[in-house]
């Protein structure tokens, strides 16, 4: 039997719920997570056992590491790897008090969002609008000096890449709103 896995998977930024959930069950299957690099899940054979696991987004973690991480163990939460951005914890059932999780009201939760936004939405728009309304400018300017007609097939894969990322905005939005009607 093999004593180790790799498995591809897919969530958004948002969807951080539902990754903690799909690797609480790996670990009720025997999996452990040992490693995750993007989309790309590592684990390896284990005793199967309700473990939760849960994700946070933090600067201020990476700035302060071992303030952070000794934070968590306190707590009993064990550091299993970092991974975009996102510090990953798990701890045993067995060992929880009630229903333990790292956000233990909705402002931590909506300041995690906001984690979010800041440091991975706007810059990643910033990065997007440097990188192509310079060239939408160009062509403009090149068709104005009299070159050919606007050369837009570059349009239609950048038209894709921003309707992506206005999804992903757009769920950021509606999952936000949905936590602030919670409170």
């Amino acid at each position: 039997m093999k004593d180790q896995k790799t498995a591809f998977r897919y969530f958004t930024i948002m969807e951080y719920e539902k990754e903690q959930k799909w690797l609480e069950q790996q670990h009720r299957e025997g999996w452990r997570l040992t490693d995750a690099k993007v989309c790309i899940y590592r684990f390896e054979r284990c005793k199967p056992e309700e473990v939760v696991y849960q994700l946070d987004y933090s600067e201020d973690g990476r700035a302060r590491r071992e303030e952070y991480l000794q934070l968590f163990r306190d707590c009993g939460w064990e550091h299993v790897l970092d991974n975009v951005g996102y510090s990953y914890f798990r701890k045993p059932k067995s060992q929880m008090q009630g229903d333990e999780e790292i956000f233990c009201d909705m402002e931590s939760r909506m300041d995690m969002f906001r984690r979010i936004l800041r440091g991975r939405m706007i810059p990643l728009l910033v990065l997007f609008f440097c990188i192509f309304l310079p060239a939408i400018a160009m062509e403009i300017l090149a068709t104005a000096e009299g070159s050919p007609a606007l050369n837009l097939t570059w349009l239609i894969p950048l038209g894709v890449v921003l309707a992506l990322y206005g999804l992903v905005f757009a769920q950021l939005v509606v999952q936000y709103q949905n936590l602030k009607k919670k409170r």
